[in-house]
């Protein structure tokens, strides 16, 4: 295992912390280690740190190995780590930071899919106001080359009512693409 000279990596990674600190609006610092995230995490056992190791390393100043993590980019955002947590660290909206932050840095993950799976559902999202399944999967199947990945089942899931060819528009989708707008406006247009 390498050695880490904490003092000097906490010092270089000051600022990058600090940086997500604002941006997540979540402090690492409350965290006292109970390991109640991780026990509860469903995708603990794929990733390369549990939920708890993240924000231990955060704590530690090791912001360059968590954004180079795989955790970042598996959590579900499910929210079981929040709900047990007693600190109420919001561990699936720091991920979400730390894979916008990751990508900001030059650190995508390791899995182009896994990229082009968030940056479609977003898609989405942006532009029906929810999530929109078959959408997703044409627009992931193209952005990846898989382009029958998925249409084995697609059919029956029809059937049972489960996806629609067609899009649900939710009344106030204007304000989502706002949304989506103003955080592309304040990341320089990106």
């Amino acid at each position: 295992m390498e050695q880490v000279a904490l003092n000097s990596v906490l010092k270089s990674s000051q600022a990058l912390n600090q940086e997500i600190a604002e941006k997540s609006h979540v402090d690492v610092n409350k965290c006292y280690q109970c390991g109640t995230c991780a026990a509860g995490c469903p995708v603990a056992y794929l990733a390369d740190y549990s939920p708890r190791q993240i924000v231990r390393m955060l704590q530690n100043g090791l912001v360059e190995d968590v954004l180079k993590s795989r955790m970042i980019w598996l959590c579900i955002g499910c929210g079981n780590c929040l709900s047990r947590c007693p600190r109420k660290i919001d561990v699936p909206h720091l991920n979400d930071t730390l894979r916008i932050v990751s990508k900001e840095k030059g650190f995508p993950p390791a899995e182009k899919s896994v990229d082009v799976f968030n940056d479609s559902f977003l898609k989405t999202v942006q532009y029906t106001g929810r999530l929109y399944e078959a959408g997703l999967t044409m627009l992931y199947n193209t952005r990846s080359g898989n382009f029958m990945s998925g249409m084995d089942v697609a059919p029956h899931m029809m059937k049972l009512g489960k996806i629609s060819p067609f899009p649900h528009l939710i009344k106030g989708r204007g304000e989502v693409s706002r949304i989506f707008k103003k955080i592309q406006e304040r990341k320089g247009g990106k």
